[in-house]
């Protein structure tokens, strides 16, 4: 089994030809002597795993723009006295959590403590930039590292921030808490679409050979002969054919063009250009496919995230809307909140045991459930 590399950090195992996305999902988690943190692969490459799969696929990144809203909603509240928490925990913090949350199957939070030995408020703290420290003996996680860059972790030197555990602490009064989706991997979050990531990769890969087909023009090919032109050395022929290729296409279009040199007509380049004519079925097979894969694997009912779709022997579309809806919620939206309030709620309890973080839903989504009662 041998490793090759994406983008320099995705790790990427082979067993023979096939390659086995689940074969390196978690990578290099695990204790090592005389290594102070604990990465999410190597330099928390499989954070960056999540994050190319959510920037390369538009599917991917509008489901999860989707749930994030949708979890959201209009904001964070007390359920009990329908006041917003903005003391607390700012908006902006607040959605960047959910972000991290969605994406990367968990977020952190700084938890900050004032002179009365009390929590004043939580920070946004990006999750994909943490390591962890984890002591041997006890086998405890102790707190976090943070670094703007483990790339480049020499000029971006990591900083320890001690884990969260309701105690004040005079010495280090910012603490971190990670809250986590449910996963069995001991340190770090896992996002619930993970088997769904190597058809975001499909995807991007589409759109990749997509943005080459029309810059470089790759199904199209041009040949300039120079009959009786052969030049005296090669040197010089590659001067001259640079040359004609700028003149014929600008310097982004060249790889499309063949420059020949000839002692005679006899002797002309002749290329049968070959064009598979189902290429472009398969485009669209695989692009179709893509979508299905990654809607399944968020688990998101397809008539709220691939357009209009059969009905299912509702009486109309809009009941079938309202179900898929009600539906999302209870299955997927709703428990995912419970697990973020949950984290929240350590710290406020702190602060106000009676304060019960929950999301106000949009208006809509209450008329619609209402409608369906």
């Amino acid at each position: 089994m041998k490793d090759s590399h994406t983008k320099g950090l995705q790790t990427f195992a082979f067993e023979g030809n096939a390659e086995k996305f689940s074969a390196f999902q978690p990578i290099d988690i695990k204790p090592r002597q005389g290594v102070d943190w604990i990465l999410n692969g190597n330099n928390n490459a499989n954070f960056l795993t999540y994050k190319d799969a959510y920037d390369d696929s538009p599917t991917n990144s509008a489901i999860i723009n989707a749930y994030v809203s949708y979890i959201y909603g209009e904001g964070l509240i007390d359920s009990n006295t329908k006041g917003n928490l903005k003391q607390f925990i700012s908006n902006e913090d607040c959605l960047l959590m959910v972000q991290d949350f969605k994406l990367y199957g968990g977020y952190a939070l700084q938890v900050i403590w004032g002179s009365d030995k009390k929590p004043i408020k939580v920070k946004y703290i990006p999750v994909y930039k943490l390591g962890v420290r984890y002591n041997m003996q006890s086998l405890e996680v102790e707190g976090y590292w943070f670094s703007y860059d483990w790339q480049n972790k020499y000029k971006y030197t990591p900083k320890f921030y001690p884990i969260f555990t309701g105690k004040y602490n005079a010495e280090q009064p910012l603490q971190i808490l990670l809250v986590r989706q449910p996963t069995a991997e001991p340190f770090f979050p896992v996002p619930d679409y993970i088997s769904g990531i190597s058809w975001a990769r499909v995807e991007g890969e589409l759109g990749n050979a997509a943005i080459n087909h029309f810059k470089n023009g790759l199904s199209m090919m041009t040949i300039i002969n120079y009959n009786q032109g052969r030049q005296e050395t090669q040197a010089a022929a590659k001067v001259e054919a640079d040359k004609v290729r700028k003149m014929a296409t600008g310097s982004e279009n060249t790889g499309g063009v063949i420059v020949s040199f000839n002692d005679g007509v006899e002797e002309s380049v002749t290329v049968d250009q070959l064009s598979p004519p189902e290429l472009n079925n398969q485009n669209v097979f695989y692009a179709e496919e893509a979508e299905r894969k990654l809607i399944v694997a968020h688990s998101a009912p397809p008539i709220l995230f691939a357009g209009s779709q059969q009905g299912s022997g509702f009486s109309n579309n809009a009941d079938e809307i309202a179900i898929a809806t009600k539906m999302l919620y209870r299955k997927k939206i709703n428990p995912m909140r419970e697990i973020f309030t949950s984290g929240l709620k350590q710290v406020l309890d702190l602060i106000n045991p009676e304060i019960m973080p929950w999301f106000k839903d949009f208006e809509e989504e209450k008329q619609l459930e209402n409608n369906i009662k």
